[in-house]
Protein backbone atom coordinates (compact mmCIF):
# COMPACT_ATOMS: atom_id res chain seq x y z
CA UNK A 1 0.00 0.00 0.00
CA UNK A 2 1.61 3.26 -1.15
CA UNK A 3 1.48 6.55 0.72
CA UNK A 4 2.15 9.26 -1.90
CA UNK A 5 1.09 11.90 0.65
CA UNK A 6 3.89 10.87 3.00
CA UNK A 7 7.25 12.64 2.64
CA UNK A 8 10.25 10.61 3.76
CA UNK A 9 13.44 12.39 4.82
CA UNK A 10 16.66 10.90 6.12
CA UNK A 11 18.46 12.43 9.08
CA UNK A 12 21.80 11.35 10.43
CA UNK A 13 25.18 10.44 9.10
CA UNK A 14 25.03 12.58 5.96
CA UNK A 15 28.35 14.43 5.87
CA UNK A 16 28.85 15.48 2.25
CA UNK A 17 26.88 16.99 -0.59
CA UNK A 18 27.56 13.86 -2.66
CA UNK A 19 26.13 11.62 0.09
CA UNK A 20 23.02 13.82 0.21
CA UNK A 21 22.66 13.54 -3.57
CA UNK A 22 22.87 9.74 -3.35
CA UNK A 23 20.20 9.65 -0.66
CA UNK A 24 17.84 11.85 -2.66
CA UNK A 25 17.55 9.02 -5.17
CA UNK A 26 15.91 7.02 -2.37
CA UNK A 27 14.04 9.55 -0.22
CA UNK A 28 12.21 12.87 -0.55
CA UNK A 29 14.53 14.91 1.62
CA UNK A 30 17.87 14.96 3.40
CA UNK A 31 18.64 16.70 6.67
CA UNK A 32 22.21 17.64 7.43
CA UNK A 33 22.69 18.45 11.09
CA UNK A 34 25.97 17.70 12.77
CA UNK A 35 27.99 18.01 9.56
CA UNK A 36 26.60 21.51 8.94
CA UNK A 37 27.21 22.50 12.54
CA UNK A 38 30.82 21.28 12.46
CA UNK A 39 31.46 22.76 9.01
CA UNK A 40 28.74 25.27 8.05
CA UNK A 41 30.56 26.08 4.81
CA UNK A 42 29.20 22.81 3.40
CA UNK A 43 25.89 24.67 3.00
CA UNK A 44 27.46 27.19 0.60
CA UNK A 45 27.40 24.51 -2.08
CA UNK A 46 23.75 23.48 -1.70
CA UNK A 47 22.16 25.92 -4.16
CA UNK A 48 24.65 25.06 -6.86
CA UNK A 49 24.51 21.33 -6.27
CA UNK A 50 20.75 20.87 -5.99
CA UNK A 51 19.08 23.87 -7.59
CA UNK A 52 21.44 24.41 -10.54
CA UNK A 53 22.36 27.89 -9.35
CA UNK A 54 25.02 29.24 -11.67
CA UNK A 55 26.41 31.69 -9.14
CA UNK A 56 29.88 31.05 -7.84
CA UNK A 57 30.09 29.79 -4.28
CA UNK A 58 30.80 32.63 -1.86
CA UNK A 59 34.11 32.62 -0.04
CA UNK A 60 34.06 32.08 3.69
CA UNK A 61 34.75 35.77 4.20
CA UNK A 62 31.80 36.66 1.96
CA UNK A 63 29.60 34.40 4.06
CA UNK A 64 30.73 36.29 7.17
CA UNK A 65 30.19 39.68 5.53
CA UNK A 66 26.65 38.66 4.53
CA UNK A 67 26.03 37.50 8.10
CA UNK A 68 27.05 40.82 9.70
CA UNK A 69 23.84 42.83 8.97
CA UNK A 70 21.83 40.06 10.64
CA UNK A 71 24.19 40.12 13.61
CA UNK A 72 23.82 43.89 13.94
CA UNK A 73 20.01 43.65 13.88
CA UNK A 74 20.01 40.91 16.48
CA UNK A 75 22.46 42.78 18.72
CA UNK A 76 20.08 45.75 18.52
CA UNK A 77 17.34 43.45 19.83
CA UNK A 78 19.50 42.41 22.77
CA UNK A 79 20.62 39.00 21.50
CA UNK A 80 24.11 38.26 22.85
CA UNK A 81 26.82 37.85 20.23
CA UNK A 82 27.83 34.39 21.38
CA UNK A 83 24.28 33.13 20.74
CA UNK A 84 24.98 33.82 17.06
CA UNK A 85 28.68 33.06 16.75
CA UNK A 86 28.39 29.58 18.22
CA UNK A 87 26.75 28.58 14.95
CA UNK A 88 29.70 29.77 12.85
CA UNK A 89 32.59 28.47 14.94
CA UNK A 90 33.27 25.76 12.36
CA UNK A 91 33.11 28.05 9.32
CA UNK A 92 36.87 27.86 8.78
CA UNK A 93 37.07 24.18 9.72
CA UNK A 94 39.87 22.50 7.82
CA UNK A 95 41.33 25.82 6.67
CA UNK A 96 44.67 27.23 7.77
CA UNK A 97 43.86 29.73 10.53
CA UNK A 98 40.60 28.01 11.47
CA UNK A 99 41.77 27.40 15.02
CA UNK A 100 42.56 31.11 15.43
CA UNK A 101 39.03 31.94 14.17
CA UNK A 102 37.43 29.64 16.75
CA UNK A 103 39.70 30.80 19.55
CA UNK A 104 39.05 34.49 18.91
CA UNK A 105 35.28 34.00 18.84
CA UNK A 106 35.31 31.70 21.88
CA UNK A 107 37.42 34.08 23.95
CA UNK A 108 35.59 37.29 23.01
CA UNK A 109 32.00 36.72 21.85
CA UNK A 110 30.70 36.00 25.36
CA UNK A 111 31.56 39.49 26.65
CA UNK A 112 28.56 41.64 27.49
CA UNK A 113 29.59 44.47 25.15
CA UNK A 114 30.75 42.21 22.29
CA UNK A 115 29.76 43.44 18.85
CA UNK A 116 30.64 42.79 15.24
CA UNK A 117 34.19 43.96 15.90
CA UNK A 118 34.72 40.54 17.51
CA UNK A 119 33.76 38.83 14.26
CA UNK A 120 35.98 41.18 12.27
CA UNK A 121 38.79 40.43 14.72
CA UNK A 122 38.27 36.71 14.14
CA UNK A 123 38.56 37.29 10.38
CA UNK A 124 41.82 39.14 10.97
CA UNK A 125 43.02 36.23 13.11
CA UNK A 126 42.31 33.80 10.25
CA UNK A 127 44.20 36.07 7.90
CA UNK A 128 47.25 36.33 10.17
CA UNK A 129 47.36 32.70 11.25
CA UNK A 130 46.36 31.22 7.92
CA UNK A 131 48.74 33.42 5.93
CA UNK A 132 45.96 34.41 3.54
CA UNK A 133 46.77 36.59 0.56
CA UNK A 134 44.45 39.39 -0.42
CA UNK A 135 43.65 39.86 -4.06
CA UNK A 136 44.96 43.10 -5.49
CA UNK A 137 42.56 45.96 -4.75
CA UNK A 138 40.20 43.66 -2.87
CA UNK A 139 39.52 43.35 0.83
CA UNK A 140 38.33 39.77 0.45
CA UNK A 141 40.29 36.75 1.54
CA UNK A 142 40.86 34.76 -1.64
CA UNK A 143 43.59 32.18 -1.52
CA UNK A 144 45.99 30.67 0.93
CA UNK A 145 49.67 31.32 0.48
CA UNK A 146 51.67 28.16 0.72
CA UNK A 147 54.92 28.53 2.61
Amino acid sequence: MGRPDLAIAINGGITTIEAAREQLALVDGVMVGRAAYQNPYILAEVDRAFFNEAAQMPTREEVVERFLPYVERQLGRGVPLNAMTRHILGLFNGVAGGRAWRRHLSENAHRRDAGIEVIRGALAAVSRNGRWARASGDDGIREAVRA
